[in-house]
């Protein structure tokens, strides 16, 4: 049994029956990185000598042994956090994020940093696609999802503020989750637009998801997932950005569900949700240039695209910002009619595959309206597109619904065969 291709359960079933040792866990995880990360990037600090100390300590807990990515905007104790950023060359903090601390304590083992836009979402890193080297792998959570997708690490922590947890976990084929806002702790993460900042993770299955997520939560380990009772499909305004063949690997999501019984049902957005993604552009402007203006006086040291960010936001003045923030609110108070009677909604996550270059991470606005609302949203791979790449599907959920909405992926993943 190869270790870089087994998920959480099954390594922990191997760890505890004495046929796999957490050191043999992390040394094969160490392998492949030094095999496969050469050409793709996903690493921008590997901590092999902490990671083997820890694993031959023997990690205690429910995540015991389990290796994982942690990407370059959370802190970490003993070893550099970056942002992707020259200005923070050689930074290593005093602790580790919350969200990090938290898995650590879980017994899970941190095997290096993975490569970020810089400051979480202006300039895209150098990484590549694991599966197409002249491909983005998506971003800003780009090292994240690589080194997933290439088997360098069982899972690994990402942060999303529009869709840079979602967007590369789709490209990559693996599986994406960012959680409710405020639900998982964001102590030690790098603000970007503080009204829409969330840590999330991505695993190579939606059981993998939900085991970190009861880690997280403080719940217990998940049971076999319970089936939604009724599916909402959802193309909303931005439909049209969808390729015909992810439009189609949405649909047969939709049908693979009502095949196994479940309810499908359209949900269209309530009249005005279509002005949200004009009104998170302003919010989303406004605040990663008020996040950013302690970087003001050494902001000729950031790469071009954080200083036209940063130049951007700085054009956008309060009135604007309040009456945009108020909208969102107003939106978000009206979550009930958008789900109406349906449990989850289904939705396109990306416009289709990767893109070629990698100048850009993709579009994010198909997922950016969930992180707009601040619900749960979760992708899984359901298809595949051009060359074979992956196409994935989202599915949101009401805030504080995460463990329904991660039932559902696991369903649709087993729907998926």
């Amino acid at each position: 049994m190869d270790p870089t291709q087994a998920d959480i359960a099954t390594l922990r079933t191997e760890i505890a029956t004495g046929r796999l040792t957490i050191p043999a866990v992390i040394e094969a995880h160490l392998d492949r990185i030094a095999v496969r990360d050469g050409a793709i990037g996903a690493f921008v600090h590997v901590a092999a000598d902490s990671a083997l100390k820890e694993a031959a300590a023997g990690a205690q807990g429910r995540l015991a042994g389990i290796p994982f990515g942690v990407k370059d905007v959370l802190d970490t104790a003993n070893m550099p956090t970056e942002h992707g950023s020259a200005l923070y060359s050689g930074h290593v903090p005093p602790f580790d994020a919350g969200s990090v601390a938290r898995l650590r304590r879980a017994g899970a083992i941190v095997l290096g940093k993975t490569a970020t836009a810089e400051f979480a979402g202006t300039a895209a890193p150098a990484t590549c696609h694991p599966m197409d080297s002249g491909r983005t792998p998506g971003g800003s959570s780009s090292g994240s999802a690589a080194a997933v997708a290439a088997g360098m690490a069982t899972f690994a922590l990402g942060t999303q503020t529009g869709g840079s947890v979602l967007r590369p976990a789709a490209f990559c084929g693996v599986a994406g989750f960012k959680p409710t806002h405020g639900a998982w702790p964001v102590s030690g993460m790098l603000p970007a637009a503080h009204g829409f900042d969330a840590v999330g993770a991505i695993a190579r299955s939606a059981d993998d998801l939900a085991e970190i997520h009861a880690a997280m939560m403080h719940l217990p380990s998940p049971v076999a997932p319970d089936a939604p009772l009724s599916i909402g499909l959802c193309r909303t305004h931005l439909w049209d950005t969808v390729s015909d063949e992810a439009a189609a690997i949405v649909e047969a999501a939709a049908t693979a569900f009502a095949r196994a019984g479940i309810v499908v049902v359209e949900r269209n957005l309530p009249p005005g949700f279509e002005d949200l993604t004009a009104h998170r552009r302003l919010v989303n402007a406004f605040e990663r240039a008020g996040n950013m203006e302690s970087w003001a006086v050494v902001i000729d040291g950031a790469r071009p695209e954080s200083q036209e960010v940063f130049a951007r936001g700085q054009n956008v003045d309060g009135a604007a910002y309040s009456t945009s923030a108020a909208a969102l609110d107003t939106a978000r108070s009206r979550i009930g009619e958008l789900f109406g009677g349906s449990d989850v909604l289904l939705t396109a996550v990306t416009p289709g595959v990767a893109p070629e270059g990698l100048a850009s991470t993709g579009d994010p606005r198909l997922q950016e309206l969930w992180s707009t609302l601040r619900c749960p949203a979760v992708t899984v791979p359901f298809g595949a597109g051009i060359a074979g790449l992956p196409i994935g599907v989202q599915l949101v959920a009401r805030p504080w619904a995460d463990v329904r909405l991660l039932d559902a992926a696991r369903h649709l993943e087993r729907l998926r065969g």
